[in-house]
């Protein structure tokens, strides 16, 4: 007999040890990658279907020549507080918010509404 009154000895089982949820971070960015294997621009999320242009670098191989947003001339980089947020300003301003998940990567293929940056030249 138990001291303590109880009328049965539990063990209680050992749980398993559950991963780490997944930052929001890690989340938008397995979303995008899937996103871009599918052949849809990641800034559809808050612009709408927007689709890879049909001349964009192809998704995974970062050497490959072609349009990307990176070489897009909608593509600006903004600083505030020492970070910098680089957008796409194309049209009225849809695709850009106070977040990172508009946040446009230099590396992405560019999307239909990709127009080459003018090259600067010393004149």
């Amino acid at each position: 007999m138990p001291d303590d009154g109880a009328l049965f000895d539990m063990v209680r089982p050992l749980s398993p040890e559950s991963a780490p949820p997944e930052s929001q971070t890690v989340r938008r960015t397995r979303r995008q990658a899937a996103m871009l294997a599918a052949g849809i621009h990641p800034l559809s999320a808050v612009a709408g279907k927007l689709r890879v242009h049909p001349e964009a670098a192809p998704y995974g191989d970062l050497q490959a020549p072609g349009r990307r947003c990176g070489n897009c001339r909608w593509r600006e980089v903004f600083s505030h507080h020492n970070d910098r947020h680089p957008k796409c300003t194309v049209g009225d301003g849809a695709r850009m918010s106070h977040s990172a998940a508009t946040d446009c990567r230099a590396w992405w293929p560019g999307c239909t509404d990709h127009t080459w940056k003018k090259e600067e030249t010393d004149d």
